[in-house]
């Protein structure tokens, strides 16, 4: 009887949603991988366009495709990690990039530190056709505790985390209850593992793509998914919730300043900074990326839209559809 395959060590997870514009790129930074020991789950969660065409051409015999009915992304990567069996599990959203180190620098460093359940890594920002636009992550060094990342997810999103199968199912796995911001109440619960449960690797390996139709259409929903997440992360760490409160609340509001800013409601933004500044005066004033969105909110309601849209641009700011 022949031997039955060997289970990779690493599930990628893909989940798709009307991605044929970038999918072909990141499938391709996916391949480019000099890592060669996974699989990859590609989750096709109802997409409309030729998402489903594109995964179906690539003739990849690690690539398994799942089709379900629209159901949102963090039940997509529900749906991802019920189909995986390996021993870590990587995330790629369908239009970001990874180094060709990536996976590499996660498995070796993994092997490396027992105690780490969850490595992320530094990466940088890149424009609709792929290009860096001179922004980069937090250059987080060590691990990253459940306080600092609640007050400051230097994470910055899924396709920068690879997780021990292990620590997923401590923690619970995936709460559908967060459509939105799954990927942060994850890596909370994966931070109260152990103080250092989870580590960043001091390397660009990853890029983040921004583009118009990532902007938040319903920030209601969202501070209300956030308001929710804060009940939760008090029921099950109030000590340490306590400790960075307000300052996680000024941040969260920077955070929504953003997403208004970025859809041109300037006003909306303004309030919001009011509200981080009220939540945590000190911090607030001493934090760069508050005066940086002041100025822009300020300067989309000022100066004429050609200046603005030139001042963005040497920024490395954006917004929505103009």
């Amino acid at each position: 009887m022949a031997d039955a395959p060997a289970q990779p060590r690493v599930s990628v997870i893909v989940c798709v949603y009307n991605g044929e514009r970038y999918l072909g790129s990141t499938l391709d930074s996916l391949a480019a991988q000099t890592y060669t020991d996974y699989e990859v789950i590609a989750v096709d969660d109802g997409s409309s366009d030729t998402s489903a065409a594109l995964l179906a051409a690539r003739g990849d015999p690690r690539l398994r495709i799942i089709h379900q009915s629209n159901q949102k992304s963090a039940a997509a990567l529900a749906t991802g990690l019920r189909e995986s069996h390996a021993e870590y599990i990587a995330c790629l959203d369908q239009d970001d990039l990874w180094d060709a180190e990536n996976l590499a620098a996660h498995v070796a460093f993994l092997d490396g530190h027992p105690h780490v359940q969850l490595s992320f890594s530094w990466f940088r920002v890149i424009d609709e056709g792929g290009a860096e636009i001179g922004l980069r992550s937090q250059r987080h060094l060590g691990p990253a505790s459940f306080q600092k990342l609640l007050e400051d997810f230097v994470i910055g999103g899924t396709s920068n985390i690879v997780m021990r199968r292990s620590a997923l199912v401590s923690a619970g796995g995936v709460d559908l209850s967060f459509p939105r911001i799954y990927d942060l109440d994850l890596c909370l619960r994966i931070a109260l593992l152990g103080q250092d449960a989870i580590e960043a690797i001091p390397r660009d390996l990853m890029f983040y793509r921004r583009h118009a139709a990532q902007v938040t259409r319903n920030l209601p929903e969202l501070r209300e998914e956030w308001n929710r997440l804060l009940e939760k992360m008090r029921a099950l760490a109030p000590r340490e919730v306590a400790e960075v409160e307000t300052r996680a609340c000024s941040n969260i509001n920077r955070y929504f300043a953003r997403l208004a800013y970025e859809g041109a409601a300037y006003g909306n933004a303004l309030v919001l900074l009011r509200d981080g500044f009220r939540s945590a005066p000190a911090a607030f004033i001493g934090d760069a990326r508050n005066w940086l969105t002041l100025g822009a909110c300020l300067t989309g309601l000022l100066l004429p839209a050609p200046v603005h849209h030139g001042l963005e641009r040497m920024a490395g700011l954006r917004r929505g559809r103009r």
